[in-house]
């Protein structure tokens, strides 16, 4: 049967005009402040400054005009094979935004311009410059070389998606789930799933009414098999018999050590967090079928199928 619809939904549809406007208000303030800061150095002859400022202008502006390029439509759901430590799974892919190479390229060309400009501000004012006034450039200096490795950091991590066999996405299998988007790769079994939830960072919130930034799915602690759960859970889509953690919980070990627990299992695992904002499916449906699923491992066996694609629909 189909997933029932919030009374609520947790998160808006995306929308066009002002309201995108509104929630883009801070980035177009920043294009506006760098590049008003780009003239005033071209015009005071400060080149050094001027190229990596005009740079992270126009990248802001490319983000901005991204944003409005995405619209309201979202990607339903598809069955798309998902390559997982144990071999390639059928699941129900649930999509993020995709990512060109010319755009990880283009950011990573922005950092590297904007640390280039940095490192030879710092060169020159502090080895042929010896009045006072050279602190305070060489304190913007520092300034842009953080921003440039923020910068260059994010291109890489664009160009590690855009080059990935697999897209980016959500991807729900029979014993697990995978995460696979420009934060890395992260998989988890159904059964080692606490709970699921929307949330912000602490003291932080998404400017205009469009719910939390983050979906975060928290993990048990321990290692021994997850009581509640079918006997063949695992078995079904090739994880370990016997549940999601196996009947000697080796498996479950190893990802809890490599995920923050500790190895006697009293630590829990680092939570999973999905940002909404790279998502191109309708995060209300996801978070609903995480939760779903999570409760009900009698329905996980039509993950991969059409049947799950039916449920997804209605």
């Amino acid at each position: 049967m189909p997933l029932p619809e919030p009374p609520r939904p947790v998160w808006a549809p995306r929308h066009r005009g002002w309201k995108l406007a509104h929630h883009l208000l801070p980035a177009m303030v920043l294009a506006a402040f760098l590049l008003g800061l780009a003239v005033a150095s071209a015009a005071l002859g400060r080149w050094l400054f001027a190229a990596p400022l005009l740079a992270l202008a126009v990248g802001a502006a490319v983000a901005i005009v991204r944003e409005f390029r995405r619209g309201a439509r979202t990607d339903p759901p598809a069955n798309l094979a998902v390559e997982t430590s144990t071999g390639d799974r059928a699941a129900t892919r649930f999509a993020m935004a995709p990512v060109s190479v010319a755009f990880g390229s283009l950011t990573a060309g922005l950092g590297v311009v904007t640390l280039v400009a940095a490192i030879a501000l710092t060169a020159r004012y502090l080895l042929l410059h010896t009045e006072p006034s050279r602190f305070a450039t060489l304190a913007s200096s520092a300034g842009l070389l953080v921003v440039g490795v923020f910068v260059l950091h994010e291109g890489i991590r664009l160009l590690r998606t855009a080059s990935a066999d697999q897209p980016p996405g959500v991807y729900l299998t029979r014993s697990r789930v995978v995460v696979l988007g420009p934060q890395g790769t992260r998989e988890f079994f159904w059964g080692d799933v606490a709970a699921v939830s929307a949330e912000n960072p602490p003291g932080r919130a998404p400017l205009g009414r469009r719910g939390p930034s983050l979906i975060v799915v928290r993990l048990r602690p321990g290692h021994g098999p997850v009581s509640g759960g079918a006997p063949d859970d695992g078995g079904a889509d090739g994880g370990p018999p016997g549940g999601p953690t196996g009947a000697n919980g080796g498996g479950s070990d190893a990802r809890t050590r490599m995920d923050g627990g500790g190895p006697d299992g009293h630590r829990a695992p680092r939570p999973v967090v999905i940002p909404v904002q790279y998502l191109s499916c309708d995060p209300n449906r996801l978070l609903a079928a995480l939760r779903h699923y999570a409760a009900h491992p009698g329905d996980r066996p039509e993950l991969g199928t059409e049947a799950a694609i039916g449920r997804f629909a209605g």
